[in-house]
């Protein structure tokens, strides 16, 4: 009888390993491949630096179709990760910066804890650069924007 169990048991392990992995399978967390930015779970600075995006572009409007599209090329091309594994890191940055309060320069440092401690000041400037980028002409137009650019690069690459 015990060795049914066990039989049993073990047939459900491989069977959810199976599923688990199966190819084709939506990722629910970002993976963490060797070389790549930071740690896992909430103090991943990938997740932090896209909150910090989507901060950004939703200051002055809400985001349209091509800014997402903007913000997953470059979490792509900067970070290294695949186009899926951006989006995710989006979404779960646009969660994140849900539950923040403040102003737009409280916000931002609220986020960049993570990134300090886990990035190297090569990563800080990317992430000053992608902020810049998502920002656009709305950091020469709104005076929130520009300030807090100004602020968060300063508190990243100068301590």
């Amino acid at each position: 009888m015990a060795l049914m169990l066990l039989l049993g048991a073990l047939a459900l392990a491989i069977g959810g390993y199976l599923h688990a992995t199966r190819p084709g399978k939506r990722s629910t967390s970002l993976p963490l491949p060797v070389g790549s930015w930071g740690a896992p779970a909430n103090n991943d600075p990938r997740v932090a630096t896209a909150a910090m995006m989507y901060l950004v572009a939703t200051e002055d409007a809400a985001v349209t179709p091509g800014k997402m599209d903007q913000m997953v090329a470059l979490l792509s091309a900067t970070v290294g990760m695949t186009p899926e594994e951006a989006l995710i890191c989006l979404n779960s940055g646009k969660h994140l910066s849900r539950r923040l309060d403040g102003s737009l320069n409280s916000r931002l440092h609220q986020l960049r804890g993570a990134i300090e401690r886990s990035c190297s000041q090569q990563e800080k400037e990317d992430v000053v650069a992608m902020l810049r980028t998502v920002a656009g002409k709305s950091a020469e137009r709104v005076p929130s924007i520009r300030e807090a650019l100004g602020r968060i690069a300063g508190s990243l690459l100068h301590g």
